[in-house]
């Protein structure tokens, strides 16, 4: 098993897919996690490697299972650090104009004991996520939403806490501008 200290990629042009199953796929790499088959090997290797940082990226993001139009994030810098059960990620990128300015996404994760890094779907931890100006009506095509927003332009800041894959408690800090629901 290769092992490297850093795995650096510059410049990619990276392409994230969720198919019609809900599968995840990263540059062609199943990334939904251990199967009968062996597919999702791809992410228990990416997460046993100490740091992967992935600099000055382009990043398309295609959802078949939602069946939104792609999404491009320019400018993405991606560090994920790994320890023996911890992952610690940052997420810097630039949404389209239209979506607003450039945001933030931290994580600091754990997997369960004896279980594979590949997993991640069993994580426990907190993300937090700051965007100095967004429109959350864009966003709500993208995401589940707990309601129907058509335009929702200011600043957000949030924090998510995650139990072994599931949501537990959210908080949502929102300066709007303009809100229409």
């Amino acid at each position: 098993d290769l092992r490297l200290a850093q795995l650096l990629i510059d410049g990619a042009e990276l392409e994230l897919r969720r198919d019609t199953a809900g599968r995840l796929f990263v540059a062609g790499l199943d990334f939904s996690g251990p199967s009968a088959t062996g597919d999702g090997d791809a992410a228990d290797w990416v997460f046993r490697q100490r740091e992967v940082a992935i600099l000055g990226a382009t990043l398309r993001w295609t959802d078949e299972l939602r069946g939104t139009p792609p999404l491009t994030l320019t400018a993405v810098e991606l560090v994920v650090r790994n320890s023996l059960r911890r992952h610690d990620l940052r997420l810097d990128a630039t949404p389209p104009a239209a979506w607003g300015d450039r945001l933030s996404v931290r994580g600091a994760f754990t997997q369960p004991l004896l279980e594979k890094p590949g997993r991640w779907q069993r994580w426990s931890g907190e993300a937090y996520l700051d965007a100095p100006r967004l429109d959350a009506g864009a966003l709500g095509r993208y995401v589940d939403l707990p309601f129907e927003l058509t335009r929702a332009e200011g600043a957000a800041r949030g924090w998510l806490e995650w139990r072994e894959g599931v949501a537990t408690a959210a908080t949502v800090d929102l300066a709007l501008q303009t809100l229409e629901l």
